[in-house]
């Protein structure tokens, strides 16, 4: 046998410009406003759940009070975690590359490849633009 298929992965990489910044910033400050939504939401259905325990089944008030609050302490972590996100965006720089994802990509492996050009690849976007292909840390094949 003289050559092989194999699923190597892929690292895909954005290269940082004003506009990746202003998106990034604007998709998070969504996800913070739809948790202050789901906190609103929270609440109301609290009081709602508790003034019934209270009438029917006052033994349950703290348990259900317990798990409210651990849903109200998961959903603020969650809404600091992306507050901290938010900051970072701020930091970065322009031309910096940040890692987006990963993906796999088939690749034709043939007796005499270099290992560390075909089992190490990643992409570069630039605003949603494929800008190199490259071996990872490594200078561009296509660009």
């Amino acid at each position: 046998m003289h050559k092989l298929t194999i699923i190597c992965p892929v690292l895909v990489k954005v290269r940082v410009t004003e506009g990746y910044k202003q998106k990034l910033s604007t998709d998070i400050q969504q996800a913070i406003r739809q948790i202050d939504v789901q906190m609103q939401h929270l609440e109301f259905q609290a009081r709602r759940v508790v003034a019934e325990l209270e009438k029917k089944n006052p033994q349950g008030v703290p348990a259900a009070r317990q798990q409210i609050e651990q849903e109200r302490a998961r959903r603020l972590e969650a809404r600091q975690k992306l507050l901290d996100k938010l900051k970072e965006v701020a930091r970065l720089a322009p031309g910096e590359e940040v890692v987006h994802g990963q993906l796999q990509s088939l690749v034709e492996l043939k007796v005499g490849d270099n290992w560390q050009e075909v089992a190490g690849m990643e992409v570069i976007l630039e605003d949603g633009v494929v800008m190199e292909i490259r071996p990872t840390g490594g200078n561009a094949l296509d660009g």
